[in-house]
C-alpha cells in the first residue's frame, strides 16, 4: 500500500507545478499583449500626429498656389489691357510704336540729350575729366554735332540745348586742350 500511496503523492506536486507554470505563462502573455496594444496606440497617435501636420502644410502649399495663380491671371489681364491700348494707338497712327509721329521721338531725344549734357557737367565739376570726355563723345556720335548745335535743317534740337552744347563743347575743349593723349 506504501507504494500505492507514493505515487499519488508525487503527481500532486508536478500538477501544482504545471498550474503555476500555466499561470505565470498565462499572466505574461497577457502583459506582453497589453505592452503591444499600449506600443501600437502610441505608434498610431504619432502617425495622426505627422500625418495631421502633413496636411497642414499641404493646405498652406495648396493656398500659395491658389495666391500665385489669381496673380498671374492678374498680371495676364494687365498683359491684355495694355496690349489693347498698343492696339488702340497702332489702330490710330496707323503704325506701330516704332512709327510714332515725330514730335514723340524728338521729346524723347531732347529728354536724352539733357541728360546726357547734365552727366557731363556733373562730370565736369567733380573734374572727373575722362568721364566726361567720353560722355561727351557719346553725346555727339548718337546726335551730329550740328543737331546740336541746331544747324540741321530738320531735326535741330531748341535754343536750350544749342547753348548747353556750346558750353559743353568749349568745356570739353578745353579739357583737351590740358590732355596730352585726348583728340581736339
Amino acid at each position: 500500500m506504501d507504494e500505492q500511496k507514493k505515487p499519488v503523492s508525487q503527481e500532486q506536486p508536478e500538477k501544482k507545478l504545471s498550474r503555476t507554470t500555466l499561470t505565470f505563462y498565462i499572466v505574461a502573455l497577457f502583459s506582453v499583449a497589453i505592452a503591444l496594444i499600449l506600443i501600437s496606440y502610441v505608434a498610431q497617435s504619432r502617425a495622426d500626429r505627422q500625418l495631421e501636420s502633413l496636411s497642414t502644410q499641404l493646405n498652406e502649399q495648396q493656398t500659395v498656389a491658389q495666391g500665385a495663380t489669381q496673380k498671374m491671371e492678374d498680371l495676364q489681364k494687365q498683359l491684355d489691357e495694355q496690349q489693347q491700348v498698343i492696339d488702340q494707338l497702332t489702330a490710330l497712327y496707323g503704325t506701330d510704336i516704332a512709327g510714332l509721329p515725330e514730335t514723340a521721338r524728338q521729346t524723347a531725344d531732347e529728354r536724352t540729350v539733357y541728360a546726357l549734357l547734365a552727366r557731363i557737367n556733373a562730370q565736369l565739376l567733380a573734374e572727373n575729366d575722362a568721364d566726361a570726355v567720353a560722355a561727351y563723345d557719346e553725346l555727339v556720335q548718337n546726335y551730329s554735332e550740328e543737331r546740336l548745335l541746331g544747324n540741321a535743317p530738320e531735326q535741330s534740337f531748341g535754343a536750350d540745348i544749342n547753348k548747353l552744347f556750346e558750353n559743353a563743347q568749349q568745356q570739353i575743349q578745353a579739357v583737351r586742350g590740358q590732355d596730352p593723349n585726348g583728340a581736339a
